[in-house]
């Protein structure tokens, strides 16, 4: 028994270590913008074509991601997609023509997502019993945390003893290359095949059709929908303190690192707990939400003078851990709602094609409020906005444990 979870949690942590590190080069525009312009020698619209690409290629690769991870099993899709990754990031790192960094990001978008998300995913999930997915979910996003600013403080000393910025930008994607390339080859060598722990299944079409019509696909991806449109607009919390507050830059970076890297290190393995030990994830998020509100009514009504600073960045901090806490668990109703693990590959793809979907076109529509709203009305908005989707999420958390309970009684 104790080999058992011994090797359950081995393998929880291998695969949630890669997790955070494996979307560091796709997203890097966030820590090294100047430099990929000059590194590149492209334009801002070109940086943003390349951005568009990736999400383009993303969003396209979560459906038949989901039907690979219910094809092909876990450790091979892994492998692929750390070894692909890091051999994308080496490559990146030559500085090649702009047409070669659109090739890159695009087949990144694959890497990252068809060959990775489901597949991670699924093995979270098949690694816990029903009573444990929060635990599993929770643990491995608090995981992913640790690796995440682990890797983040490695690449500020890297930064920090480069002679230019691009030379920083240019190591970092060594670095990342290299990491990637030595966990594929760690999953390839040490995960366990997945027949050793019952994982897998031959996808036929009929999964998809059964997973798009299960009820559950649906509540969960509501639920999901809802809160990654509040965890958006937690993205304007930090410029809201400067630009409204007028919080110096020195203290918002410290701000910005404790909400990024640290809460959710603790707040998602805390979230599982709770989750698990009110033997319902969803019931737990619907309890996070009606926080939420509570916590942006607060950011409404607080006057915006700098005697009242600490207001707001109190509520920056505790509204981050609540976000922070629903991300690591907003899967694991998938259980609850009554999603066969057989399904689990398939519905997961259909729920991150639409859950995910906010990435589209809310932040066109949170930057059009900031550009056309005087001072604090476009945040005022965004906070609204925030607290409209936190009431359809406590809605939705509460009728999946309603749900889940009458699919208990009726035995299913």
């Amino acid at each position: 028994m104790k080999g058992e979870t011994f090797k359950k949690y081995f393998l929880l942590t291998v695969i949630a270590l890669g997790a955070g590190v494996i979307y560091k080069v796709a997203y890097m525009r966030e820590a090294f913008y100047d430099a990929m312009l000059s590194g590149f020698q492209i334009t801002n619209t070109q940086l943003g074509t390349i951005s568009s690409i990736y999400g383009t290629v993303a969003l396209i690769s979560y459906l038949p991601g989901g039907i690979l991870a219910d094809k092909v099993s876990y450790k091979k899709l892994l492998t692929i997609s750390f070894i692909g990754s890091g051999l994308l990031s080496l490559w990146c790192s030559t500085m090649p023509s702009f047409g070669m960094i659109k090739v890159i990001f695009g087949l990144m978008g694959v890497t990252t997502i068809l060959t990775y998300w489901s597949a991670f995913v699924k093995t979270v999930r098949s690694l816990g019993n029903d009573e444990e997915q929060g635990r599993m979910f929770g643990l491995a996003e608090g995981i992913r945390g640790i690796s995440g600013i682990i890797a983040s403080f490695i690449v500020m000393g890297i930064i920090q003893v480069a002679a230019t910025e691009v030379g920083g930008m240019k190591g970092t994607l060594i670095f990342y290359g290299v990491i990637y390339i030595a966990v594929g080859i760690i999953t390839m060598i040490l995960l366990p095949n997945p027949k050793e722990v019952g994982t897998e299944r031959t996808f036929v079409m009929g999964d998809l059709i059964a997973a798009f019509k299960h009820k559950g696909t649906w509540l969960v991806c509501a639920l999901v929908f809802c809160w990654y449109m509040v965890y958006c607009t937690t993205s304007y919390a930090i410029p809201y303190l400067t630009n409204v507050y007028g919080v110096s830059s020195v203290a918002i970076s410290t701000l910005s690192i404790i909400r990024a890297y640290g809460i959710g290190i603790v707040a998602a393995p805390l979230a599982g707990f709770l989750g698990d030990r009110m033997k319902s994830c969803s019931k737990t998020l619907a309890y996070a939400s009606i926080m939420g509100v509570a916590l942006m009514a607060v950011y409404l009504i607080t006057p915006i003078k700098p005697e009242f600073l600490m207001v707001p960045v109190a509520l920056t901090l505790l509204f981050s851990f609540l976000v922070f806490a629903a991300r690591g668990i907003y899967f694991s109703p998938m259980a609850e709602a009554g999603i066969p693990l057989a399904l689990t590959g398939a519905a997961s793809g259909l729920i991150s094609v639409l859950g995910y979907a906010p990435d589209m076109f809310i932040f066109n529509i949170m930057g059009g409020w900031l550009d056309n709203l005087p001072g604090a009305q476009g945040y005022r908005y965004i906070f609204i906005l925030a607290i409209v989707f936190l009431v359809l999420a406590t809605a939705v958390g509460f009728y999946i444990c309603r749900y889940g309970k009458s699919l208990k009684a009726q035995g299913k």
